[in-house]
This record gives structure tokens, sequence and C-alpha cells, in this order.
């Protein structure tokens, strides 16, 4: 069982392995209704957190065990989820943009997540974790009307 928690610092969910995707898409579908998205952020933001973790599970741990840490905050228009792991320092900002105009029989299969983050997401950083690791940042700004942290 995955352990997924709310406490002051916002709902916690923590993984060691890629079969908790699936977990891991309830854990953010979860914090999505408490925070009032919408349809449409709440998908962005599912798709995002898969994106970044199968990265973190696939290419950071190498398809083996390793502990990723998924934090959900919500402020008032706004979601930002965090996912903290111990792998090998790893900077998105050094991913170049796929190339997307040409046929899709001529292009290289993959390449295409973190392109998907950054257009899905109003914010995506990268910092070093405290103990090592790397922390992600995604943020994504709530449509006016539903908004996270609001008493509507």
């Amino acid at each position: 069982m995955t352990p997924c928690a709310d406490g002051d610092d916002g709902m916690v969910f923590r993984a060691t392995r890629m079969d908790e995707l699936a977990a891991l898409a309830a854990f953010i579908g979860r914090a999505c209704a408490r925070a009032g998205a919408d349809a449409g952020a709440a998908a962005d933001l599912r798709l995002a957190a898969e994106e970044v973790f199968t990265n973190i599970m696939r290419h950071g741990y190498g398809g083996r065990p390793g502990p990723v840490t998924v934090q959900v905050q919500v402020a008032p228009g706004r979601m930002v989820l965090s996912l903290a792991d111990a792998a090998p320092d790893f900077d998105p900002a050094g991913v170049a943009a796929p190339e997307t105009g040409s046929a899709l029989e001529q292009r290289e299969p993959g390449g295409l997540g973190w392109h998907l983050v950054r257009r899905v997401m109003d914010e995506v950083k990268r910092e070093p974790g405290p103990g090592g690791g790397n922390v992600f940042t995604l943020v994504k700004e709530l449509p006016a009307g539903r908004q996270a942290g609001s008493d509507e």
C-alpha cells in the first residue's frame, strides 16, 4: 500500500516503484477535487505528475525502485506539486524541445514528456534536493471562479 497523508504541509504521497503510477494518478485526482480544480486543470496536473514520476522511475532510477515523494500544496488560485527523488541530478531545462514539424513516422519515439509538462503547467522548475537528488516543482494556475483555497 502506498502511503498518503494530509498534513500542515499539504497532501503527501510516497512511492518507490513504477507500478504505483495508478495510485499516484488517484492521489492527484483527490487533491484536485479537494482544491476545486476544474476538469481541464485536473487533467493537466495528472498528466504532468505522471510524466515526471515516469521519468524519475525510468531514467533517474533506471527502472529500479527508488523513493519519490509527491506533495500537493493549495493556495488561492493555484496548485503546486513537488516531486522529490534521490536520483542523480537532472535538470529538464537542458532537454531540447522535440522536433514536431516532420511526419510521425520520421520522428524518433519518445522525448515528448518534458515538452508536455512545460505545455500544460504554468511554471516548471528543478532544484537540487537538500540531501541530494532533485525536487521538481510544478505550478498550475486555476481558472477564476473555481480557485483553490477560496471560500466559494
